[in-house]
């Protein structure tokens, strides 16, 4: 049916012309065709975290101050024998700065909270006390530049009475990188305990500097630093994993959505029976028969083979003086 708005052919011909042109104008503003709005097209765009600059390290922290409350301190005044029971990482604060006159390049400073739990032979009895040790690191890697200010939609910004927030300035967030740490458990290589006038060890901060909430949950209540007469020091062994990253926007091809195919197992006293999913479960063989060092499990009777494999005592301890970065935080005391 002929539109009524067309009086003539010639009209028609004018806003088909116009519509074609206005067609064509949007095309070339946002470069792309017809043929690329099609179903072909087969990439999508998405926002991820590009990771900049990464590093690993391995590190042998010496002589590292263990903070103790009064009931620790008069353990290891009284302690003729004393070792490390367990340790692990309470916190690690991390602040970014800009690097002066080194454009993309950012200084990270950590702070690691560690807690460590001790076993002292005091007067023939075994005790056991924690105490918090406290490390810093600083590292400068690459994290890109970035000049804007980021706006995010959120609950005030969507509610129709807040037309504007309580400080112009409290939506804006820069656009700095993230830095992402990852770190094993601490390994304790060593314990040992000094007079208080032994002057060395290392000593990142004050007992009074440690936040609060971390000193109770290491049971350490702080004490005046002059208070005993003994000081107990670790030496850690840390591995970590150093990441900064930038938030970016990613040119993929598509794929389709992922969607579970397996349906879960529901366990209820009315359709499944306990007992019968333990009998399915395989025996751990490998946890009672570890392999040898420097060898392959041959398997247990049964034909359970275990391929764990474990390094040999060499390879663990090294062969050599130098086996990885080492951090002396101490004054250079001939121990």
């Amino acid at each position: 049916m002929a539109d009524k708005s067309c009086t003539n052919s010639r009209s028609c011909t004018t806003v088909s012309n116009n519509t074609s042109l206005q067609a064509a104008a949007a095309q070339s503003v946002l470069g792309t065709t017809t043929q690329n709005n099609s179903s072909n097209d087969k990439s999508t765009c998405i926002d991820v975290n590009k990771i900049y600059d990464s590093a690993k390290d391995k590190e042998c922290i010496e002589d590292l101050r263990v903070y103790l409350g009064p009931e620790g301190q008069e353990f290891i005044d009284n302690a003729s024998n004393i070792r490390s029971k367990c340790a692990e990482i309470l916190w690690a604060s991390i602040d970014v700065s800009d690097v002066a006159f080194n454009r993309g390049y950012y200084s990270i400073n950590i702070r690691y909270y560690f807690r460590l739990c001790f076993e002292a032979c005091v007067m023939g009895r075994a005790r056991e006390f924690c105490g918090i040790a406290v490390y810093d690191k600083q590292v400068i890697m690459y994290g890109g530049e970035g000049n804007v200010s980021i706006f995010t939609s959120n609950e005030v910004s969507d509610d129709i009475c807040a037309s504007l927030p309580p400080s112009a300035f409290t939506q804006s967030v820069a656009n700095n990188p993230k830095v992402q740490l990852e770190v094993a458990p601490p390994i304790v290589l060593n314990v040992k305990l000094a007079d208080r006038n032994w002057g060395c060890g290392c000593c990142c901060c004050s007992m009074d500097q440690i936040p609060e909430n971390l000193c109770q949950s290491c049971g350490c209540t702080p004490i005046p630093e002059d208070m005993g007469a003994k000081c107990l020091y670790v030496t850690l062994g840390l591995f970590s994993l150093i990441k900064i990253e930038r938030p970016v926007s990613l040119l993929i091809e598509k794929a389709e959505y992922c969607i579970p195919s397996r349906e879960s197992n529901v366990l209820s006293d009315t359709t499944s029976d306990p007992c019968e999913i333990f009998r399915n479960m395989a025996f751990p063989t490998c946890d009672f028969y570890p392999a040898a060092p420097g060898a392959i499990s041959s398997g247990i009777a049964g034909g359970e083979q275990c391929t764990d494999t474990v390094p040999p005592l060499s390879s663990v301890l090294g062969t050599t003086t130098n086996t990885g970065n080492t951090n002396t935080c101490g004054c250079g005391c001939n121990h």
